[in-house]
C-alpha cells in the first residue's frame, strides 16, 4: 500500500484518548475469535494493522495517561497460544490498541475508532470520502480473516486474500504474515 500524505485520526467514544496514524496501514483484517467477539461486543473485530512507529496515542490535556489508558493482558480466545495486550480508555471502555507477542513492532487499532473519511470544514462528512474518493486508500476491505471456524453463518464472503480456519496455523502462515507486515 502506498504512503498516505495526510495523517488519519480517531478517538475513543468519550474523546479522552486520540490516535493518529501516519502513512497507510499494512492491512485491515477481521477476527472471528471468541475474545474479539467479546471485546468488540459484535460477531467479529475489524482491526487495522500498522507498524508501531506509525501510531501516536495521546490523552486530552489535563488527563493522566497512566490512569486514562488501561491495559488488559491475557491469552486471546480459542487457545491460540499467543499473549495479547489490549489498551482501552478507562473512562468509556473503548478499545484503542491491540498487540500480540508473535508480531513484535506491530500494532492493531480497531477500525471503528478511526474517522472513516475526511470531514468537511463544517464538520460533516463529504460524499467523496464515503465513496473512497479521498485517494488515501481508506476505503479498505479486509485482507485477512482469522478464526473463520467461529464465523457466524450469516456473515458473507469478504473477499479477504488470506483466510485462516483459526489463527496462523503453521510456521509458513506466520512467515507469510511477517512478509505482509514487512518483518521478514
Amino acid at each position: 500500500m502506498s504512503e498516505s500524505a495526510k495523517p488519519r485520526t480517531g478517538s475513543c467514544q468519550c474523546g479522552a484518548v486520540q490516535v493518529q496514524i501516519q502513512g497507510t496501514p499494512l492491512e485491515m483484517h477481521l477476527c472471528h475469535c471468541s475474545t474479539c467477539q467479546k471485546v468488540s461486543g459484535s460477531v467479529f473485530a475489524a482491526l487495522v494493522t500498522l507498524k508501531e512507529e506509525q501510531l501516536t496515542i495521546t490523552v486530552k490535556p489535563g488527563l493522566d495517561a497512566e490512569s486514562t489508558l488501561k491495559v488488559y493482558k491475557g491469552a486471546p480466545g480459542d487457545n491460540s497460544g499467543s499473549v495479547s495486550e489490549r489498551t482501552f480508555c478507562s473512562t468509556c471502555g473503548s478499545q484503542i490498541l491491540l498487540r500480540n507477542n508473535y508480531m513484535p513492532g506491530i500494532s492493531m487499532v480497531p477500525l471503528g475508532i478511526l474517522e472513516p473519511y475526511p470531514l468537511s470544514e463544517d464538520g460533516s462528512a463529504g460524499i467523496e470520502g464515503r465513496e473512497g474518493g479521498d485517494g488515501e486508500g481508506w476505503a479498505m476491505k479486509p485482507m485477512i480473516e482469522y478464526w473463520c471456524v467461529r464465523k457466524r453463518q450469516w456473515v458473507g464472503e469478504t473477499g479477504a486474500e488470506l483466510v485462516f480456519k483459526t489463527g496462523p496455523e503453521t510456521v509458513e502462515d506466520l512467515a507469510e504474515l511477517k512478509k505482509i507486515f514487512g518483518l521478514a
